[in-house]
């Protein structure tokens, strides 16, 4: 009888079946069309195989593509915006703080300087996310995750007593700056006009959408995969707050940021996020409305059973997502590291 030579290369039939029950070895570990695993985790959105090292370097040049853009889109649609207001445009006009007031005081106006530039911010993160090799919507995040629908919208109702809890905290130690003071009035001028509804979907959606996109979507993803959740989350919400620009403004959305970007990276998708900054954005402008007697301030009627809804809900929400996160646990924690 003729023995195999143990030294001779398998052939093509031979080949094929290891390879054949290694992929099927494969899937059936890591959750694949084979395992059981495949009807609760879609593929990890963190996870590239076409890449073994992240260019993490070019997610931070696309952020700050994307903040050069911002500001010189601010500077324009700014310019824009003057120009549709008051008809004409000029240097004195640049000088004088009124000319700015009256564009806050124009709906076109304010939905010229917020609405544009936001699409700017985002539109480099967009075209990155295009040209990469990773599917464009997995690359950015919007994929189904983890995490079933239900926890989307408790993170949702989790995030505004997150900003409540911060915003009050800070208060504690740093005065309202003038910035917020005049955002603040400039939302409740336009809510006691008969404008409410449509700027606190303006300020919802715009920044829920341009923002975690680029933040959690795009950067914190790449980061994430680089350098571990710790320093991806931590660092894609320090740029989140920065680019918010006003140093109170800035030190009271960063927890905000961070609570986010663990909900995303837990799991596994962008949208929890992005439902949870809409919310978020929106409660806080309709509150600001609510709350129209500044001598009143937090213990008003309204601002007291606003911040108790805000508190009850919250609550609700963070205990939710608390347990989504043990029960449905991310596929990148038993996925093996493929850098």
């Amino acid at each position: 009888m003729d023995l195999p030579d143990p030294y001779s290369p398998p052939s093509s039939t031979q080949s094929s079946s290891a390879q054949s029950s290694s992929t099927a070895a494969a899937d059936s570990a890591f959750g694949g069309e084979d395992s059981d695993k495949s009807r609760f985790f879609e593929p990890d959105p963190w996870w590239d195989p076409l890449q073994t090292t992240p260019r993490w370097w070019t997610a931070l040049a696309v952020a700050g593509v994307s903040l050069a853009t911002f500001l010189f889109a601010s500077f324009v649609t700014l310019l824009v915006a003057l120009l549709l207001v008051h008809g004409e445009l000029s240097l004195a006009m640049l000088r004088d703080p009124e000319s700015f007031a009256a564009v806050s005081k124009s709906r076109l106006g304010l939905l010229i300087v917020v609405v544009i530039p936001q699409l700017a911010l985002v539109t480099p993160s967009v075209l990155a996310a295009y040209l990469s090799p990773v599917p464009t919507l997995r690359r950015l995040g919007l994929v189904r995750g983890n995490w079933p629908v239900w926890t989307w919208f408790a993170a949702a109702a989790a995030t505004p007593l997150v900003g409540l809890i911060s915003g009050v905290a800070v208060s504690m130690f740093l005065d309202e700056s003038e910035s917020l003071k005049e955002m603040s009035n400039i939302f409740r001028d336009h809510g006691q006009n008969g404008f409410l509804w449509p700027i606190a979907l303006m300020i919802g959606i715009t920044p829920a959408f341009c923002e975690e996109l680029l933040f959690r979507g795009y950067l914190q993803t790449r980061l994430v995969r680089s350098f571990g959740p710790l320093i991806g989350v931590f660092t894609a919400s320090a740029m989140f707050a920065i680019v918010h620009f006003d140093p109170v403004h800035i030190v009271a959305v960063f927890p905000l940021g961070l609570f986010l970007g663990w909900v995303t990276w837990r799991s596994g998708s962008l949208y929890p996020a992005m439902l949870g900054h809409f919310v978020n954005n929106f409660i806080s402008v309709v509150a600001v409305v609510l709350v129209s007697d500044a001598e009143a301030g937090l213990f008003s009627l309204p601002a007291v059973a606003f911040s108790l809804i805000v508190f009850a809900s919250g609550v609700v929400g963070l205990a939710s997502v608390s347990v989504a996160s043990v029960l449905y646990r991310s596929p990148q924690l038993t996925h093996p590291d493929v850098r």
